[in-house]
Order: structure tokens, then sequence, then C-alpha cells
């Protein structure tokens, strides 16, 4: 297995699973000038990261990603099984955060980050959809220390750096279950392993 990775981006959920599943990889970690380069354009059409090669080629997009290596190792206990309610639970956390938190929280980065001066108004209606459904988690995690009953997965990958990032555009403030989850997520030594790549 080899990841092809940038730190402080979306790869880091990849090697997070990676280091979940605990079988040995290889990480390739790129310049933004090799990400535009056409030999990783033949791996993500839009030189992007993560991108993993599993043997049998290349696969992109974090969330497909971290759900093909749960499904790699059943025994690893990152995904329900298929066909099972909490399987299709799973699916609807992933895209959750995927379609409602990720696509106005992007909203809100680029125009706090990226734009001098930013558009308050593209900030407040991206907040106005984000807000609510960072309230669906903070509900969710009063009923349990992850989002699946059956425990950890890797929907808590993706949803935890959604809460990470969301935390860092300022908009977890005083969400008290959001932040014992952040801090559940950030004290296992997995995570904590892959927050390393990348700093040497």
């Amino acid at each position: 297995m080899k990841l092809y990775f940038v730190p402080q981006t979306r790869s880091f959920r990849a090697a997070w699973a990676l280091e979940e599943v605990g079988e040995p990889y290889e990480l390739a970690e790129m310049t933004r000038e090799q990400k535009a380069q056409d030999e990783h354009r033949g791996r993500h059409p839009l030189g992007r990261v993560p991108v993993i090669d599993d043997g049998d080629g290349p696969i992109f997009e974090s969330a497909g990603i971290v759900l093909h290596l749960a499904d790699l190792h059943p025994g690893r206990g990152l995904a329900p099984a298929p066909g099972t309610h909490e399987r299709a639970l799973l699916y609807q956390w992933l895209f959750f955060a995927m379609t409602e938190i990720e696509v106005p929280l992007v909203e809100i980065y680029i125009q706090k980050v990226h734009r001098d001066p930013p558009d308050e108004a593209i900030i407040e209606a991206g907040e106005q959809r984000l807000q609510p459904a960072v309230a669906v988690i903070e509900r969710e995690l009063g009923e349990r220390d992850y989002l699946l009953e059956s425990g950890f997965s890797v929907a808590d990958i993706v949803m935890g750096e959604m809460m990470t990032f969301a935390g860092y555009m300022e908009q977890t403030d005083g969400l008290a279950n959001v932040a014992a989850y952040l801090d559940r997520l950030r004290a296992r030594p997995s995570h904590q392993r892959a927050s390393a790549l990348g700093d040497s």
C-alpha cells in the first residue's frame, strides 16, 4: 500500500486510517509542484491528495479511501458489516460530513483565509448552512462516544477531521460534546502517529 500525502490536508484522513489498520505502508510525501505534474495527474486527474495505490492501481477521494481500507481489514472493526443497519449509518455519516459540513466550511475558509477583504455575505450564508449540521453532531455525541453505537469507525476519522476544521474556523465554540469527542480522537495512538507524519 502506498499513500501519496501532503501534511495538513485531507490526506491526513487516509494516513490515520492506515495507522488504524496497522499494516505496513509506503508514504510518498509530495510538494505542490509534484502534485501538478502529469505523473501525479495520472493518479488523480485534478492533481490532488490523498491518493492510495493498493497494488491494483490508484484510488482517490479521502472518504472512499478510508472505507476501502476498512473493508480490506474487517478484523480491525473500522466499519460494520455490509448490509447491516450500522453499515447504513456509517454511509450516512460519511456523506453527511462531506456534503453538509465540508462544503460550507470550505466556503467560509476561502473567504476568511484567502480573500482580502472577505465577502461577509458568503461567510454568513455558509454559517447559516453549517451551524444546523454541526448542531446535529453535538446532539448525536450527547448519546455516545462515537457516531456509531458499535464504536469507533472510519466515519469518526472523517467527521473528526471536519470538526477539527470547524473549530479552526471558530464554528464549534461552546459545543462540549464535540470538544470531548475531539479529545477522545486525539488520544488514539493511531491519530498521534498520523499527526507526526511530515514533521521531520
